[in-house]
């Protein structure tokens, strides 16, 4: 049996209606999306500006303890060239090289790795006198399923696995060459994702915003026009 027409008006309403809240919460949330991917885009620049301001700074002897992150130091110790290693397959200007790793032993004993810079072959030049450098955080990395090294050539690196392979301390700490030296080109500390990626994350979350408003205003106009329609049809009918 048929609805009466006032039922059927009635369910129709509260479908619209609920159609149009589920659309006004989407808008909300892709524009809270852009302000939030606004916000990372803003911190990661003081980010950068903050790195940028330490890395400037002149260099600290250090000979033990706890490196500052980011601050340049000069090592007082020596290199373990018998204990470098090399990370296979990173890209630096188009072309697939290497990362040198190479220990640094500190006067107290205590071990830190050193990324050199990124060399085109597994034969780089060995370590030279300079050894100013910058604490950074230990690198992250995910795998699938741990890979075996083959000789010195690793996929990722992190203490447990320096110390079993070379059978030293586990380090201390991991640092960057400040300069890159006897032609390597030195990695810098910069946030894995620039400000701009995220800027571009709030254009198309604000994108989404606008298409969804200008759906959400048409189809409240829409809905304004029906009475009207049915009233005209209507009275065409009778």
């Amino acid at each position: 049996m048929a609805k009466p027409l006032s039922t059927q008006n009635t369910s129709l309403t509260q479908r619209q209606r609920f159609a149009l809240i589920s659309l006004a919460l989407l808008i909300l949330i892709t524009f809270c999306m852009g302000l939030w991917q606004l916000s990372r885009a803003h911190n990661k620049q003081l980010l950068i500006d903050q790195l940028a301001e330490q890395e400037a700074l002149p260099p600290l002897i250090w000979q033990s303890g706890t490196l500052p992150l980011y601050r340049p130091v000069r090592l007082v110790g020596s290199w373990l060239h018998s204990a470098e290693l090399l990370l296979d397959h990173r890209i630096e200007n188009g072309q697939i090289g290497y990362q040198v790793i190479t220990p640094f032993q500190l006067k107290n004993g205590d071990i830190l790795l050193v990324n050199r810079g990124w060399w085109p072959d597994s034969h780089p030049p060995q370590a030279s006198s300079s050894n100013i450098v910058s604490a950074q955080p230990w690198p992250r990395f995910f795998e699938l399923g741990h890979t075996m090294p083959s000789g010195n050539i690793f996929q990722n690196i992190n203490p447990e696995r320096f110390a079993t392979w070379a059978k030293q301390p586990k380090p201390q700490a991991y640092a960057l060459m400040q300069q890159g030296e006897n032609g390597l080109i030195a990695a810098h500390s910069q946030p894995i994702i620039p400000p701009e990626r995220h800027l571009a994350y709030t254009a198309t979350w604000w994108a989404m915003t606008l298409a969804g408003a200008f759906l959400w205003f048409r189809f409240k106009k829409e809905l304004k026009l029906q009475p009207i329609r049915s009233q005209t049809l209507n009275r065409e009918a009778h």
